[in-house]
């Protein structure tokens, strides 16, 4: 029949296969999956059979090293996991907040290393022990009273705090000497600067720690106005001894039976700013010391009587130490000195940033963020940057009137 090929069909089934090689593999029949099936024999019937021996070895080596690979896995999981906990994660945890206004764990460390570039100016130590937790303390009342200032009153301009720096760091001449306003720019810029370097403080940091304290020093003059200046006082001795000291304060009511006040409290009171060697304080107005004053004026809420002439008190607890009390005269109205002035106005501030807290803390805005863990780890930072120095450095007075700032010679009142 007709076709594409000139040959009848019984001819075209005798032909030879007109190209030998495909035989190989599979006729022209077979299609490509019969080729496959014979490419697929062909190697099975070739591979050279593995001994099992080789076989166990090569899946041992095989899991060898999945589990090395397991491993080192689990240890840069492990390591990653503590570099994200101990380096990244705490600085960046929130540590207080007032209002809007969040500190970090991080601000915390850079305040309390400012606070050691100050300590280290003067040769002395940050105590880690307490210092934390009352550093976050000082940075939520700072910023209460940063946002309180306005209803307050209080203001603080750049031009207040340039001021404050040049009386604190500007030479006085003596009377009659004639001064170059250059020589004292420069001499101010030459202390200051130095004073930077000492501390490891950068100008920005010093600025702020100004500017609070001006703040502070506004809020006192504010507060000292509702302090009446004519109160009533009691004259009193105290024997004091530190909560941990090697003294005990059963021994010392057990001495007082037979022996007299003075003597012991000239052996074993502890030193302070408010008494002197013999453990006289004098004459204290209430307020001044507030955990003693039920002991002193009496309490009659809590049925506590006036101490009465010349009795010693049962031993008092205070967060700092225990005291005996005896009363050397009754109470009388005095006008307030002032050392007892200043301690009754320094106790005023403090009263005021206690109660502006607890209010900021039940109204839902002021927050603290304080544990052991991160406190071990704000401790630890510190603790790498702490100062090693043995001799102190005199410090310029920050600020006159508050607490543990002293006066530099040659600087302003």
């Amino acid at each position: 029949p007709p076709g594409p090929f000139p040959f009848p069909l019984q001819a075209r089934r005798g032909l030879t296969m007109p190209f030998p090689w495909l035989e190989r593999f599979g006729s022209a029949k077979s299609g490509r999956a019969g080729r496959r099936r014979n490419r697929r024999g062909q190697g099975e019937d070739s591979a050279p059979q593995e001994a099992p021996q080789e076989v166990a070895e090569r899946r041992q080596r095989r899991l060898g090293f999945g589990i090395v690979a397991v491993f080192v896995l689990v240890v840069l999981g492990v390591v990653g996991f503590g570099y994200y906990q101990e380096f990244y994660k705490p600085p960046r945890v929130w540590a207080g907040s007032v209002s809007d206004v969040e500190f970090s764990m991080g601000d915390l460390v850079a305040r309390i290393r400012v606070l050691q570039g100050v300590n280290r100016y003067q040769g002395g130590q940050v105590n880690l022990s307490t210092v934390p937790f009352e550093y976050l303390q000082n940075l939520v009342n700072a910023e209460i009273l940063r946002q309180q200032s306005h209803t307050l009153g209080i203001s603080i301009r750049d031009d207040d705090i340039e001021a404050e720096l040049r009386r604190q760091f500007v030479p006085t001449a003596a009377p009659g000497q004639e001064t170059d306003p250059g020589q004292l720019e420069r001499e101010f810029r030459d202390r200051y600067s130095g004073y930077l370097t000492a501390t490891g403080l950068s100008d920005a940091e010093f600025r702020v720690i100004v500017e609070e304290q001006l703040s502070q020093r506004a809020l006192a003059s504010l507060l000292s106005q509702d302090i009446e200046p004519r109160q009533d006082h009691v004259e009193i001795r105290w024997i004091k001894l530190p909560m941990d000291g090697d003294i005990l304060i059963g021994d010392a009511v057990k001495r007082l039976a037979n022996e007299d006040f003075v003597r012991i409290a000239q052996e074993i009171s502890a030193p302070s700013q408010f008494a002197d060697p013999n453990g006289y304080v004098g004459w204290v107005p209430k307020g001044a010391f507030p955990e003693l004053d039920a002991t002193i004026f009496g309490d009659d809420e809590k049925a506590i009587p006036v101490l009465e002439l010349g009795a010693v008190s049962e031993p008092v607890f205070t967060n700092e130490a225990y005291y005996l009390i005896k009363t050397i005269s009754h109470a009388e109205q005095r006008e307030l000195d002032n050392v007892m002035g200043f301690k009754l106005l320094q106790e005023t501030v403090d009263t005021w940033q206690r109660e502006t807290l607890l209010a900021g803390t039940s109204e839902g805005t002021v927050r603290m963020n304080f544990n052991s863990r991160l406190y071990d780890w704000v401790t630890d930072q510190v603790f790498v940057t702490a100062p090693r120095i043995d001799q102190p450095t005199p410090m310029p007075d920050l600020l006159p009137g508050v607490p543990g700032i002293q006066q530099a010679p040659g600087t302003g009142s």
